[in-house]
Protein backbone atom coordinates (compact mmCIF):
# COMPACT_ATOMS: atom_id res chain seq x y z
CA UNK A 1 0.00 0.00 0.00
CA UNK A 2 1.15 3.54 -0.76
CA UNK A 3 0.11 6.89 0.71
CA UNK A 4 -0.87 9.47 -1.91
CA UNK A 5 -0.38 13.14 -1.01
CA UNK A 6 -3.35 15.24 -2.07
CA UNK A 7 -3.58 18.81 -0.77
CA UNK A 8 -6.10 20.00 -3.35
CA UNK A 9 -9.41 21.37 -2.00
CA UNK A 10 -11.37 21.22 -5.27
CA UNK A 11 -14.18 18.60 -4.94
CA UNK A 12 -14.23 17.94 -8.70
CA UNK A 13 -10.49 17.29 -8.68
CA UNK A 14 -10.59 15.12 -5.56
CA UNK A 15 -13.26 12.79 -6.93
CA UNK A 16 -11.48 12.59 -10.26
CA UNK A 17 -8.33 11.60 -8.35
CA UNK A 18 -10.11 8.59 -6.90
CA UNK A 19 -11.21 7.40 -10.33
CA UNK A 20 -7.73 7.98 -11.76
CA UNK A 21 -5.97 6.10 -8.96
CA UNK A 22 -8.41 3.20 -9.09
CA UNK A 23 -7.96 2.72 -12.83
CA UNK A 24 -4.26 3.44 -13.27
CA UNK A 25 -2.33 2.25 -10.20
CA UNK A 26 -1.42 -1.33 -9.38
CA UNK A 27 -0.62 -0.50 -5.76
CA UNK A 28 -3.24 -0.40 -3.04
CA UNK A 29 -3.76 3.17 -1.84
CA UNK A 30 -4.52 5.26 1.23
CA UNK A 31 -5.23 8.99 0.87
CA UNK A 32 -6.51 11.89 2.99
CA UNK A 33 -8.08 14.98 1.42
CA UNK A 34 -10.11 18.08 2.27
CA UNK A 35 -12.85 19.70 0.18
CA UNK A 36 -13.90 23.33 0.20
CA UNK A 37 -17.65 23.80 0.89
CA UNK A 38 -19.49 21.21 -1.17
CA UNK A 39 -22.23 18.60 -1.15
CA UNK A 40 -21.26 15.09 -2.20
CA UNK A 41 -24.22 13.28 -3.73
CA UNK A 42 -24.45 9.48 -3.71
CA UNK A 43 -24.32 7.90 -7.15
CA UNK A 44 -27.91 6.67 -6.98
CA UNK A 45 -29.50 9.82 -5.54
CA UNK A 46 -31.74 12.47 -7.07
CA UNK A 47 -29.61 15.60 -6.65
CA UNK A 48 -32.47 18.08 -6.59
CA UNK A 49 -34.32 16.20 -3.84
CA UNK A 50 -31.22 16.19 -1.59
CA UNK A 51 -30.10 19.83 -1.69
CA UNK A 52 -31.40 23.26 -0.77
CA UNK A 53 -30.74 24.67 -4.23
CA UNK A 54 -31.30 28.35 -3.35
CA UNK A 55 -28.96 28.18 -0.37
CA UNK A 56 -26.13 26.42 -2.16
CA UNK A 57 -26.28 28.81 -5.12
CA UNK A 58 -26.30 31.88 -2.84
CA UNK A 59 -23.32 30.54 -0.89
CA UNK A 60 -21.25 29.15 -3.76
CA UNK A 61 -21.40 25.57 -2.48
CA UNK A 62 -20.24 23.02 -5.07
CA UNK A 63 -22.34 19.94 -5.83
CA UNK A 64 -20.59 16.82 -7.08
CA UNK A 65 -21.87 13.28 -7.54
CA UNK A 66 -19.65 10.51 -6.15
CA UNK A 67 -18.81 7.21 -7.79
CA UNK A 68 -20.16 5.44 -4.70
CA UNK A 69 -23.67 4.89 -3.41
CA UNK A 70 -24.98 6.06 -0.05
CA UNK A 71 -26.37 9.38 1.10
CA UNK A 72 -25.55 13.03 0.53
CA UNK A 73 -22.94 14.63 2.81
CA UNK A 74 -21.76 18.17 3.40
CA UNK A 75 -18.05 19.01 3.29
CA UNK A 76 -16.15 22.16 4.21
CA UNK A 77 -12.63 23.05 5.31
CA UNK A 78 -13.41 21.62 8.75
CA UNK A 79 -13.97 18.16 7.28
CA UNK A 80 -11.47 15.44 6.34
CA UNK A 81 -12.10 12.66 3.82
CA UNK A 82 -10.22 9.38 3.71
CA UNK A 83 -9.88 6.92 0.83
CA UNK A 84 -8.73 3.31 0.61
CA UNK A 85 -8.37 1.60 -2.76
CA UNK A 86 -7.68 -2.12 -2.50
CA UNK A 87 -8.06 -5.30 -4.48
CA UNK A 88 -11.43 -6.96 -3.97
CA UNK A 89 -11.84 -9.95 -1.67
CA UNK A 90 -14.80 -11.80 -3.18
CA UNK A 91 -14.80 -14.38 -0.40
CA UNK A 92 -16.26 -11.92 2.14
CA UNK A 93 -19.59 -10.06 2.38
CA UNK A 94 -19.47 -6.80 0.41
CA UNK A 95 -21.30 -4.40 2.73
CA UNK A 96 -21.14 -4.45 6.51
CA UNK A 97 -17.94 -6.42 7.10
CA UNK A 98 -16.18 -4.63 4.27
CA UNK A 99 -17.19 -1.24 5.63
CA UNK A 100 -16.13 -2.04 9.17
CA UNK A 101 -12.73 -3.28 7.98
CA UNK A 102 -11.83 0.13 6.55
CA UNK A 103 -13.49 2.17 9.29
CA UNK A 104 -11.61 0.32 12.07
CA UNK A 105 -8.22 2.06 11.61
CA UNK A 106 -9.99 5.42 11.93
CA UNK A 107 -11.86 4.23 15.02
CA UNK A 108 -8.62 3.01 16.59
CA UNK A 109 -6.82 6.28 15.80
CA UNK A 110 -9.56 8.19 17.62
CA UNK A 111 -9.51 5.80 20.56
CA UNK A 112 -5.78 6.42 20.85
CA UNK A 113 -6.71 10.07 21.45
CA UNK A 114 -9.18 9.12 24.19
CA UNK A 115 -12.32 9.41 22.01
CA UNK A 116 -14.89 6.63 22.40
CA UNK A 117 -15.65 6.19 18.70
CA UNK A 118 -17.42 3.10 17.37
CA UNK A 119 -18.59 1.68 14.05
CA UNK A 120 -22.39 1.36 14.04
CA UNK A 121 -25.21 0.47 11.70
CA UNK A 122 -24.38 -0.24 8.08
CA UNK A 123 -21.79 2.48 7.42
CA UNK A 124 -21.43 5.04 10.25
CA UNK A 125 -18.84 5.93 12.88
CA UNK A 126 -20.32 7.57 15.97
CA UNK A 127 -19.49 9.20 19.30
CA UNK A 128 -22.16 8.97 22.03
CA UNK A 129 -24.66 7.82 19.43
CA UNK A 130 -24.04 10.80 17.15
CA UNK A 131 -22.65 10.32 13.66
CA UNK A 132 -19.45 12.06 12.57
CA UNK A 133 -18.47 9.76 9.72
CA UNK A 134 -20.37 8.17 6.85
CA UNK A 135 -18.68 5.58 4.65
CA UNK A 136 -19.41 4.44 1.10
CA UNK A 137 -17.95 2.09 -1.51
CA UNK A 138 -17.57 1.75 -5.26
CA UNK A 139 -16.69 -1.53 -6.98
CA UNK A 140 -14.45 -1.86 -10.01
CA UNK A 141 -13.71 -5.05 -11.90
CA UNK A 142 -11.02 -6.12 -9.45
CA UNK A 143 -10.76 -3.07 -7.19
CA UNK A 144 -12.71 -1.67 -4.28
CA UNK A 145 -12.86 2.06 -3.51
CA UNK A 146 -13.82 2.81 0.08
CA UNK A 147 -14.09 6.38 1.28
CA UNK A 148 -15.52 8.21 4.25
CA UNK A 149 -16.03 11.63 5.75
CA UNK A 150 -14.83 12.85 9.13
CA UNK A 151 -16.63 15.86 10.61
CA UNK A 152 -13.85 17.45 12.65
CA UNK A 153 -14.77 21.12 13.00
CA UNK A 154 -17.46 21.49 10.36
CA UNK A 155 -19.92 24.44 10.31
CA UNK A 156 -23.04 22.60 11.43
CA UNK A 157 -25.35 25.52 10.70
CA UNK A 158 -24.38 25.40 7.02
CA UNK A 159 -24.63 21.62 6.96
CA UNK A 160 -28.27 21.72 8.09
CA UNK A 161 -29.14 24.55 5.69
CA UNK A 162 -27.44 23.04 2.64
CA UNK A 163 -29.01 19.56 2.91
CA UNK A 164 -32.70 18.81 2.87
CA UNK A 165 -33.86 16.61 5.75
CA UNK A 166 -36.36 13.98 4.61
CA UNK A 167 -38.83 12.92 7.33
CA UNK A 168 -38.87 9.36 5.96
CA UNK A 169 -35.26 8.84 7.04
CA UNK A 170 -36.28 9.35 10.66
CA UNK A 171 -39.53 7.35 10.94
CA UNK A 172 -37.90 4.96 13.38
CA UNK A 173 -35.86 7.57 15.27
CA UNK A 174 -36.86 9.99 18.01
CA UNK A 175 -34.60 12.73 16.63
CA UNK A 176 -36.14 14.45 13.63
CA UNK A 177 -33.40 16.62 12.13
CA UNK A 178 -30.12 15.95 10.39
CA UNK A 179 -28.15 18.44 12.49
CA UNK A 180 -29.37 16.96 15.80
CA UNK A 181 -27.96 13.51 15.09
CA UNK A 182 -24.49 14.45 13.84
CA UNK A 183 -21.50 15.86 15.68
CA UNK A 184 -17.95 17.11 15.23
CA UNK A 185 -14.90 15.32 16.59
CA UNK A 186 -13.22 18.49 17.91
CA UNK A 187 -15.36 18.97 21.07
CA UNK A 188 -14.39 15.47 22.23
CA UNK A 189 -10.64 16.02 21.87
CA UNK A 190 -8.87 15.97 25.25
CA UNK A 191 -5.89 17.70 23.69
CA UNK A 192 -7.20 20.26 21.20
CA UNK A 193 -5.63 20.06 17.74
CA UNK A 194 -6.08 22.11 14.61
CA UNK A 195 -7.64 20.31 11.67
CA UNK A 196 -4.28 19.98 9.91
CA UNK A 197 -2.52 18.72 13.02
CA UNK A 198 -5.28 16.12 13.44
CA UNK A 199 -4.94 15.19 9.76
CA UNK A 200 -1.20 14.67 10.24
CA UNK A 201 -1.85 12.51 13.30
CA UNK A 202 -4.40 10.38 11.46
CA UNK A 203 -2.07 10.07 8.48
CA UNK A 204 0.83 8.85 10.57
CA UNK A 205 -1.34 6.48 12.61
CA UNK A 206 -2.76 4.73 9.54
CA UNK A 207 0.59 4.69 7.74
CA UNK A 208 2.00 2.89 10.77
CA UNK A 209 -1.02 0.56 10.99
CA UNK A 210 -0.55 -0.61 7.39
CA UNK A 211 3.24 -0.38 7.48
CA UNK A 212 3.20 1.94 4.45
CA UNK A 213 6.69 2.63 3.13
CA UNK A 214 6.06 4.61 -0.04
CA UNK A 215 4.70 8.14 -0.34
CA UNK A 216 3.49 9.27 -3.78
CA UNK A 217 3.08 12.78 -5.21
CA UNK A 218 1.34 13.53 -8.49
CA UNK A 219 3.49 14.42 -11.49
CA UNK A 220 2.50 16.54 -14.51
CA UNK A 221 1.20 13.56 -16.46
CA UNK A 222 -1.00 12.52 -13.52
CA UNK A 223 -2.43 16.02 -13.21
CA UNK A 224 -3.16 16.19 -16.94
CA UNK A 225 -5.09 12.92 -16.87
CA UNK A 226 -6.96 13.87 -13.70
CA UNK A 227 -7.99 17.17 -15.29
CA UNK A 228 -9.46 15.27 -18.24
CA UNK A 229 -11.62 13.24 -15.85
CA UNK A 230 -12.74 16.45 -14.14
CA UNK A 231 -13.80 17.98 -17.46
CA UNK A 232 -15.43 14.83 -18.85
CA UNK A 233 -17.31 13.74 -15.73
CA UNK A 234 -17.17 15.38 -12.33
CA UNK A 235 -17.63 19.04 -13.29
CA UNK A 236 -20.43 18.38 -15.81
CA UNK A 237 -24.10 19.14 -15.30
CA UNK A 238 -24.99 15.81 -16.90
CA UNK A 239 -23.12 13.88 -14.21
CA UNK A 240 -24.13 15.97 -11.21
CA UNK A 241 -27.72 16.86 -12.08
CA UNK A 242 -28.66 15.05 -15.28
CA UNK A 243 -30.35 12.08 -13.65
CA UNK A 244 -32.85 14.30 -11.83
CA UNK A 245 -35.93 13.81 -14.04
CA UNK A 246 -39.42 15.18 -14.41
CA UNK A 247 -41.87 12.65 -13.06
CA UNK A 248 -45.57 12.00 -12.59
CA UNK A 249 -45.57 9.50 -9.73
CA UNK A 250 -43.28 9.08 -6.80
CA UNK A 251 -42.86 6.92 -3.74
CA UNK A 252 -40.28 7.08 -0.94
CA UNK A 253 -39.77 3.88 1.06
CA UNK A 254 -37.38 3.31 3.96
CA UNK A 255 -35.97 -0.22 4.03
CA UNK A 256 -33.33 -1.65 6.39
CA UNK A 257 -30.89 -1.32 3.47
CA UNK A 258 -31.65 2.38 2.93
CA UNK A 259 -34.17 4.82 1.49
CA UNK A 260 -35.32 4.20 -2.09
CA UNK A 261 -37.17 6.76 -4.22
CA UNK A 262 -39.28 5.49 -7.10
CA UNK A 263 -40.20 7.89 -9.92
CA UNK A 264 -42.41 6.59 -12.72
CA UNK A 265 -44.31 7.76 -15.74
CA UNK A 266 -46.96 5.29 -16.85
CA UNK A 267 -48.64 5.64 -20.23
CA UNK A 268 -51.31 3.31 -21.58
CA UNK A 269 -50.69 0.97 -18.67
CA UNK A 270 -46.98 0.60 -19.44
CA UNK A 271 -43.93 2.08 -17.76
CA UNK A 272 -42.80 4.88 -20.07
CA UNK A 273 -39.94 6.06 -17.87
CA UNK A 274 -38.56 5.05 -14.49
CA UNK A 275 -35.86 6.49 -12.25
CA UNK A 276 -34.71 4.92 -9.00
CA UNK A 277 -32.69 6.89 -6.47
CA UNK A 278 -31.64 6.43 -2.88
CA UNK A 279 -28.83 6.06 -0.38
CA UNK A 280 -28.64 2.30 -0.86
CA UNK A 281 -25.48 0.43 -1.84
CA UNK A 282 -25.04 -1.75 -4.88
CA UNK A 283 -22.30 -3.16 -7.06
CA UNK A 284 -23.92 -2.66 -10.46
CA UNK A 285 -25.53 0.36 -12.12
CA UNK A 286 -29.25 0.68 -11.31
CA UNK A 287 -29.83 2.01 -14.83
CA UNK A 288 -29.69 -1.62 -16.05
CA UNK A 289 -32.79 -2.38 -13.96
CA UNK A 290 -34.52 0.81 -15.11
CA UNK A 291 -33.95 -0.06 -18.78
CA UNK A 292 -35.28 -3.59 -18.25
CA UNK A 293 -38.56 -2.19 -16.89
CA UNK A 294 -39.22 0.30 -19.72
CA UNK A 295 -42.23 -0.88 -21.73
CA UNK A 296 -43.30 -3.37 -19.05
CA UNK A 297 -46.92 -3.21 -17.90
CA UNK A 298 -47.33 -1.52 -14.52
CA UNK A 299 -48.48 -4.79 -13.09
CA UNK A 300 -46.99 -6.83 -10.27
CA UNK A 301 -46.91 -10.08 -12.23
CA UNK A 302 -45.29 -8.51 -15.31
CA UNK A 303 -42.67 -6.67 -13.24
CA UNK A 304 -41.89 -9.83 -11.27
CA UNK A 305 -41.26 -11.78 -14.51
CA UNK A 306 -38.59 -9.22 -15.48
CA UNK A 307 -36.97 -8.97 -12.05
CA UNK A 308 -36.74 -12.76 -11.68
CA UNK A 309 -34.18 -12.65 -14.50
CA UNK A 310 -32.05 -10.10 -12.61
CA UNK A 311 -29.91 -10.54 -9.50
CA UNK A 312 -31.45 -7.50 -7.77
CA UNK A 313 -29.08 -7.74 -4.80
CA UNK A 314 -26.19 -6.76 -7.08
CA UNK A 315 -27.96 -3.46 -7.75
CA UNK A 316 -29.53 -2.80 -4.33
CA UNK A 317 -27.98 -4.73 -1.48
CA UNK A 318 -30.41 -6.19 1.06
CA UNK A 319 -33.77 -5.81 -0.69
CA UNK A 320 -36.07 -8.58 -1.94
CA UNK A 321 -37.91 -8.56 -5.25
CA UNK A 322 -41.24 -8.41 -3.40
CA UNK A 323 -40.13 -5.39 -1.37
CA UNK A 324 -38.92 -3.66 -4.52
CA UNK A 325 -42.21 -4.33 -6.33
CA UNK A 326 -44.19 -3.07 -3.31
CA UNK A 327 -42.36 0.23 -3.71
CA UNK A 328 -43.10 0.35 -7.43
CA UNK A 329 -46.80 -0.42 -7.02
CA UNK A 330 -47.81 1.58 -3.93
CA UNK A 331 -47.74 5.01 -5.56
CA UNK A 332 -51.38 6.04 -5.84
CA UNK A 333 -51.25 8.30 -2.79
CA UNK A 334 -48.05 9.96 -3.98
CA UNK A 335 -49.25 11.04 -7.42
CA UNK A 336 -48.22 14.42 -8.78
CA UNK A 337 -49.60 16.23 -11.80
CA UNK A 338 -47.64 17.23 -14.86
Amino acid sequence: MIYVINNNNDPFFNHAVEEYLMNNFDEEIFMLWINKPSILIGRNQNTISEINIDYIEENGIIVVRRLSGGGAVYNDLGNINFTFITYRDNSKPQVKNGFEKFALPVVNALKSLGINAEFTGRNDITIDGKKFSGNAQHFGKDKLLHHGTLLYDCDMSKLSLALKSKPIKFVDKSVKSTSARVTNIYPYMKEKMSLHRFKDYLQEYIIKTYNIKNIYEFNEEDLYEIDKIVKNRFSTWEWNYGRSPDYKYKNFVKYPSGVIEYYLEVENGEIKSISIYGDYFGEKNIQDVEKALIGVRHNRKEIELVLNKINLDQYIHGITINEFIDGLMDIGSNMEGD
